[in-house]
């Protein structure tokens, strides 16, 4: 087997990640690339424009990083601790990017979750490559690393099973005709797909109840940041001359709901949409080629330990 170029494998990324993420690329100094940095790239944040992300990368090449446990949906990746912990010293998680060998062409990438406790060997998705679509990937990642205030708890009131769905009904349409920022998703629709999506018929009565009891609650969370989040991609097709991706962001808010004096986590589903070039690789990539939006689709909560 041919090694792998390292070198070449570096510069495809460099040229890759800037184009995908409408970023700026920089090679390292030879004391960074001691702390296992390869190269280095910085790009205004996807939903605070003002905020500028820089983040640190390590590019590995060749078929010696998949480990033979990877399968269709996974890549198992031999990367070891120290890099990962290297690569994030700057407060936000760094980027191990792998190339793999001809005839592949996709770039995959991985960021650790900085909340929770490192494990290797890495796993991620196949599906998660570098495309336009890593300028919110990172912009999330970046973001959660800098959580720290714990959103307040509200107590659920108590109240006569009839007049739940009246409340729940003047609390929604409250939520619709505001605004919404949501640190993950940007500008956040409240529109009818959430309400339809928890008031249909093929749930219990209890778990319809429950649901609109919360309403009311929602807007102390929709522009708050979550405890823990992931990001499920959905679907990943081309329309025209535009691909479209369709994901969700699920958002753990932990301690969120005292109801009938039992702690409840409360979790928030938003149907994310990306679209971008089809052929992106080939074309002048700008910021404004890339969009965006955000849906509220659904919520509900689950009792604590």
């Amino acid at each position: 087997m041919t090694k792998a170029d390292g070198s070449a494998g570096a510069r495809r990324a460099s040229a890759l990640l800037g184009i995908a993420a409408c970023a700026e690329t920089a090679h390292t100094t030879l004391l960074e690339d001691y702390a296992k940095v390869d190269m280095k790239f910085s790009f205004r944040h996807a939903h605070e424009p003002e905020r500028l992300i820089t983040l640190h990368a390590q590019v590995k090449s060749g078929e010696s990083y998949r480990a033979k446990s990877s399968d269709d949906r996974t890549l198992v990746l031999g990367i070891d601790k120290k890099t990962i912990r290297a690569l994030s010293g700057n407060g936000i998680p760094g980027l191990v990017v792998w190339v793999p060998p001809s005839p592949m062409s996709r770039l995959y990438w991985y960021g650790k979750d900085p909340r929770r406790r490192l494990k290797t060997p890495v796993r991620i998705s196949k599906l998660q490559y570098v495309r336009p679509s890593i300028r919110y990937d990172l912009s999330q990642l970046a973001t959660y690393a800098s959580f720290t205030q714990p959103s307040a708890r509200q107590t659920v009131r108590d109240m006569n099973p009839s007049a739940v769905m009246a409340r729940a009904k003047e609390a929604y349409s409250a939520l619709k005709s505001a605004t919404w920022t949501h640190p993950l998703a940007g500008t956040l629709h409240v529109t009818r797909l959430a309400w339809r999506h928890v008031t249909r018929r093929s749930r219990t009565a209890s778990q319809r109840l429950i649901r609109l009891r919360v309403v009311p609650y929602l807007k102390a969370f929709l522009n708050k940041p979550p405890d823990r989040y992931v990001c499920v991609p959905k679907s990943l097709r081309e329309n025209g001359k535009r691909t479209v991706e369709d994901r969700y962001l699920l958002c753990w808010y932990r301690g969120a709901l005292e109801i009938a004096g039992v702690t409840h986590t409360l979790l928030v589903r938003i149907r994310e949409q990306i679209s971008y070039p089809t052929k992106w690789q080939d074309l002048p990539l700008g910021e404004g080629d890339i969009r965006q939006t955000a849906t509220l689709e659904s919520w509900w909560c689950k009792k604590e330990q």
